[in-house]
């Protein structure tokens, strides 16, 4: 059941005659609507992860990690599904908390923050703290709050270089995650590069931490705060408990993508009037300092994820194609924020966030910036194409205009070594970003110059499971796709790189099956099942019927 009228989310109303106050006013009580929604939706989605994760079903769909089934199909990471699964189990043994949240009197964060710090014979000396005090109040109180993954603490590191860097930067991250044998984020990868090229600092670093904004006060105006919120709770949710059986993990997948569904859709409504509650700069309607206290006092949201709302949002009206599919379901949130760099007013790239699995979206994405930075059209290529990397012309070597950036967020310490790193690299009186372009040719030549394994068919799959959505890059086999006791030679055609999991415990158990030429042209069957159709077919990374 939606709670916001069309005409609103429209936004079609000329803000500069718009009456602040009764904007404020409406526009709150939408969002608080909006959120309790999302709160229980997120509970829903906790009760069915919570018997999700405890019968390991992803590897029974054939995914051999459970970041890689909630990445593909949830569009969450893993991290996020454990802190739901982990909080709705918490709420089992705390039925005073757990019915203050059915009643609307906790925000989903309130609720979060009770699940870890309370007992079953301090829940109710606990809920009184939690009606009496803020979010930051009530954070501080408890003595290890939980690592929400919307908002760990955390920098972010932004440098201003030409382009020609920047594809040297995406060059040295894929060359991190094959020596790290995983899938490293850039924060991880960063600290990695770090690492390497003060192996060979030519100089001392300066290890100070960069300084951080002061925190702000933890006051907040009593009558600002978090009050009951009523709300009809979507009916196409509601029922996603009711259906059995609960053993079987293809209809556990099911409800779990309905419940991920109807948040989607919560979101995008959050989106737009957040939008416009961020500019207006409405909060201090409300007596709140900043939109971030704002987001986490009423709402019950991280502002990291309001902040990501509203980025997306902005992003989207640039791009109607993008915005229609994402806001009718056709494209998932993390897949919206991958295309977005690179989508136009055509809709090539939209129909490709659709087609092809997030692990090869991701890949195509990054390929076509490389080539937007050395002045080539950034088109989607074949979804069978091999992702060749983009060579740069000697001129761009001159070219020092500062047309990219290097951008990435991670633990003060990591941007500390990071920028450690620059400035032990960096020319006397040069700008930094040319420290940063000398310790990339460094790392990337050392890690270039490591012995290679000497199978072709690892290197020709790009050191990585060739399994469709699997991130795996370590414990490596050469899969031969017609067995050999079954007639099957070994020429490369018949030859194709998987993981470990996926090679004893997804082919060899009859969870995955694949079929075909390699390399672009093999037939994954992901999650086999009697009598019924896979979870997933693919040819290569393409998604077939």
């Amino acid at each position: 059941m939606d709670v916001v009228p069309a005409e609103v989310l429209a936004d079609t109303v000329d803000r500069r005659y718009v009456d602040r106050d009764l904007c404020a006013l409406q526009l709150d009580g939408y969002l608080r609507r909006l959120a309790r929604q999302e709160a229980v939706c997120r509970r829903v989605l906790g009760r069915l992860a919570r018997t999700f994760l405890a019968g390991r079903y992803h590897h029974r769909l054939g995914f051999a990690r459970l970041g890689d089934y909630t990445r593909e199909r949830l569009s969450l990471s893993a991290r996020e599904v454990q802190e739901l699964a982990r909080v709705a189990e918490r709420l089992e043994s705390l039925p005073a908390i757990a019915t203050a949240f059915a009643a609307g009197d906790l925000s989903w964060t309130q609720t979060r923050l009770l699940a870890t710090a309370a007992t079953a014979d301090s829940e109710h000396e606990w809920l009184a703290l939690a009606r009496d005090r803020t979010v930051r109040a009530l954070e501080a109180l408890v003595a290890h709050p939980p690592a929400d993954p919307d908002e760990r603490r955390r920098l972010r590191f932004s440098l201003r270089c030409p382009r020609r860097v920047r594809g040297r930067w995406r060059q040295a991250i894929e060359l991190a995650r094959r020596m790290a044998g995983s899938e490293l984020s850039l924060a991880q990868a960063a600290e990695v590069i770090a690492a390497e090229a003060l192996s060979a600092a030519p100089a001392p670093i300066d290890d100070r931490l960069p300084r951080e904004a002061p925190p702000e006060p933890i006051d907040t105006p009593a009558d600002a705060g978090w009050s009951p919120v009523d709300v009809p709770i979507p009916e196409d949710v509601e029922k996603l408990l009711e259906l059995g059986p609960w053993g079987d993990p293809f209809a556990l997948d099911e409800r779990l993508r309905a419940a991920r569904r109807a948040m989607q859709r919560i979101d995008w409504q959050m989106g737009v009037l957040l939008r416009t509650f961020f500019d207006l700069r409405l909060h201090r309607a409300f007596g709140f300092p900043s939109a971030s206290r704002y987001v986490a006092e009423r709402l019950g949201i991280s502002a990291r994820k309001a902040r990501a709302l509203v980025a997306l949002e902005r992003g989207l009206r640039r791009t109607p194609a993008l915005g229609a599919a994402y806001r009718g379901g056709g494209v998932s949130w993390l897949r919206a924020l991958t295309v977005l760099p690179v989508a136009t007013a055509d809709d090539a790239w939209v129909a490709r966030a659709g087609e092809v699995t997030l692990r090869r979206l991701v890949a195509e994405v990054e390929w076509a910036l490389d080539r937007r930075d050395a002045g080539l059209p950034p088109a989607p290529p074949s979804p069978d194409a091999t992702l060749a990397p983009v060579e740069w012309q000697m001129r761009a070597r001159a070219d020092e205009t500062l047309g990219a950036d290097i951008t990435f967020t991670a633990a003060p310490s990591v941007v500390a070594l990071f920028r450690g790193a620059l400035d032990a690299f960096r020319p006397p009186g040069a700008p930094l970003w040319k420290g940063c372009e000398k310790v990339l040719e460094h790392v990337c030549g050392e890690w270039e110059a490591q012995p290679a394994h000497r199978d072709p068919v690892f290197a020709r799959d790009g050191w990585r499971c060739a399994v469709p959505a699997c991130t795996s890059r370590a414990s490596l086999h050469d899969h031969h796709v017609v067995y050999r006791s079954a007639g099957g030679d070994n020429s490369r055609e018949n030859r194709v790189t998987v993981c470990a999991w996926h090679h004893l415990r997804g082919i060899h158990l009859g969870r995955i099956r694949a079929h075909g030429v390699a390399p672009h042209a093999i037939i994954w069957e992901i999650g086999l099942r009697r009598g019924r159709p896979p979870l997933m077919r693919t040819v290569g990374d393409r998604y077939v019927s």
